[in-house]
């Protein structure tokens, strides 16, 4: 057994018949330009990966004998994780464009989110600002596990060449494994350089 989906008993093949569906419309999710990813989106998305996630975790606790090796390998990821939140427009009447740009708060939902195991967020740098200031997220999965999309793509042989540079790791807004950082990227890779 891998893990069931609540009252669907799933095993091996399923899921990754389901995650090979559920992956390339993900890495596709569109952005809104006010609010970033709507939630309800996110939260479909959650259903199925977060769950997984979630289930392994329990599994890994109560009953490891029962977790399928091979195919948790295929995906489990652990250690550090970057994500970047970039200034998003705010309605504002006193501004000639009825808007201003801020960095938003941070919304610590529990659900699933983009990472990236890279600091330096070379594979995404076509869509990034280096000098901007940004807020940049740093997770630590702790005792927690991420779904690392590459190694699940390499694994089962449907790599998508065009986002394999993105390094992207499939981890929830946990507050708890979450450090907030407020600088520019460039600052940013100056730091974790010195570590």
């Amino acid at each position: 057994m891998v893990t069931n989906l609540p009252n669907i008993l799933f095993q091996h093949e399923e899921w990754v018949k389901l995650l090979s569906t559920e992956l390339s419309s993900w890495t596709e999710i569109p952005l809104s330009p006010i609010s970033g990813y709507d939630k309800n989106s996110v939260r479909r998305y959650d259903g199925i990966i977060g769950t997984l996630l979630r289930e392994t975790e329990l599994l890994l606790k109560n009953s490891p004998n029962k977790v399928n090796n091979s195919f948790f390998n295929s995906w489990m990821y652990k250690g550090k994780l970057y994500r970047i939140i970039h200034e998003s427009p705010v309605e504002d009447a006193r501004d000639k464009d009825d808007f201003r740009y801020e960095l938003p708060k941070i919304d610590y939902h529990g659900m699933i989110a983009h990472w990236t195991t890279d600091y330096t967020f070379k594979g995404l740098m076509y869509k990034l600002s280096p000098e901007v200031e940004s807020i940049i997220l740093e997770a630590d999965t702790a005792e927690h596990i991420g779904f690392d999309i590459n190694r699940f793509r390499k694994t089962y042989g449907f790599e998508n060449s065009f986002l394999t540079n993105e390094n992207e790791v499939i981890f929830p807004m946990y507050k708890n494994c979450i450090t907030e950082y407020k600088m520019s990227i460039n600052n940013f890779i100056q730091i974790k350089k010195q570590k």
